[in-house]
């Protein structure tokens, strides 16, 4: 039984006063366009992947939503002043009694794959779009939807900046500390003087230039095949769960039979091990790990870092080290080119490497776990607002909940 104040339409249950519409009915789609033929200049150009370059001419020039034609569909964004778009990337215009903000909202609730029309790579149509049905309130409540909900994306976006700010003082704190530009037991630069000349350039003199395979071993875990995997049991680390946080993710597990756990007590994976993705979309990503209740095992392309020299080589700070831009600079330089790359143990076998003495490793862990921290509270906030905006606009949105104009 609907409530009081509203009333059963094609597209659920939504407040007397508001309309149904066809998308068709409140704006104009438009198609991106090639750039090629323009010079250099200041106006951006937008793909399905966002920002691509920036060129002398613009193609619409105003507030606009943006959605994908083909590729991403489903990642709508908002754009504003001059812009031009590529051919993949669809804008929108001339809107009638609707805020583009507003529109923007909308779109990021529509399952836009549920309107794909391509068995291969996802596309829409404008005819497609134009008759898909959508919920109008009158201006004065979108407006004041709109102002809620872009308060919450302000928020967002402030700490998106905060990540990536955090995220790129990581990564210049590892280029300066790894590479021995930064004395940490002394809070600042090394002086000449301090310095010595090594295969790897000028390096402190209490420092070392070591082979990778004298200082650390890589392990493969075990080649699991599809026979081996079960509805239940005992959960397979595959390089799918290390993800592009740098995190061990559990969902998804394929698993093998408990009765045969003692076959693989080698391949069990243990708080405190590091484990890189050796292959796939997450290739070269590494993760140490922390917070397992349950023994996890090993799967082939997820690569397991040992120190060969415990007392000399911190963990914590060989997995900065191979997780670190010097590392993997010169780890892919070594990938064959082609459709998917690898890396293996010979990648890794005789590879330079520079090892502080034990207090300096454990005084560079300290300062990026410091900096890790940060990120992660940030991402935890992240996540808690973008949590908060999906229930605001389930809720307002559909007028379940009004707001007062």
């Amino acid at each position: 039984m609907k409530k009081e104040g509203y009333k059963e339409t094609s597209i659920g249950v939504i407040p007397d006063d508001w309309e149904v519409l066809k998308i068709g009915d409140i704006l104009k789609i438009g198609s991106g366009k090639d750039y090629k033929h323009l010079s250099e200049g200041n106006i951006p150009v937008y793909g399905t992947g966002g920002y691509m370059t920036a060129v002398s001419d613009y193609l619409y020039d105003g507030e606009s939503v943006g959605i994908g034609r083909k590729g991403t569909i489903d990642k709508p964004v908002f754009l504003k002043g001059k812009f031009w778009t590529v051919d993949t990337l669809f804008y929108t215009h001339s809107f009638t009694e609707v805020l583009p903000y507003y529109v923007y909202l909308l779109f990021q609730t529509i399952d836009w794959k549920k309107y794909n029309e391509a068995t291969g790579v996802p596309s829409l149509s404008k005819v497609i779009i134009e008759s898909i049905k959508i919920p109008k309130p009158k201006l004065p409540e979108q407006q004041k939807i709109a102002k809620i909900l872009s308060t919450v994306d302000a928020k967002l976006e402030n700490i998106t900046q905060q990540i990536q700010t955090t995220e790129q003082l990581k990564k210049g704190l590892m280029q300066q500390l790894l590479s021995g530009k930064y004395n940490v037991l002394e809070n600042r630069p090394y002086t000449n003087e301090e310095l010595k000349d090594s295969s790897l350039g000028k390096i402190p003199k209490e420092w070392e230039v070591v082979k990778s395979n004298e200082a650390f071993e890589l392990i493969h875990g075990y080649q699991f095949r599809e026979h081996d995997f079960v509805d239940e049991g005992c959960p397979i680390v595959k390089i799918g769960q290390i993800n592009m946080k740098g995190k061990l993710d559990l969902t998804n597990c394929s698993f093998f039979s408990l009765n045969r756990s003692q076959e693989f007590t080698d391949k069990e994976i243990k708080n405190g091990d590091i484990l890189m993705a050796l292959t796939g979309a997450t290739l070269g990503k590494s993760c140490l790990v922390e917070g397992l209740l349950y023994p996890v095992y090993q799967n082939y392309r997820v690569g397991r870092f040992e120190p060969k020299n415990k007392e000399g080589l911190d963990k914590k700070f060989l997995f900065y080290l191979i997780s670190s831009p010097l590392i993997l600079k010169q780890i892919f330089a070594k990938i064959n080119s082609g459709a998917q790359g690898n890396i293996g143990k010979n990648d890794f076998e005789k590879l330079k490497i520079l090892l502080p003495n034990i207090r300096e490793q454990q005084k560079i862990v300290t300062i990026l776990r410091t900096v890790d921290t940060k990120i992660e509270q940030l991402q935890t906030k992240k996540a808690h607002y973008t949590q908060l905006k999906k229930g605001l606009m389930q809720q307002l949105l559909t007028g379940k909940i009004r707001v007062k104009v």
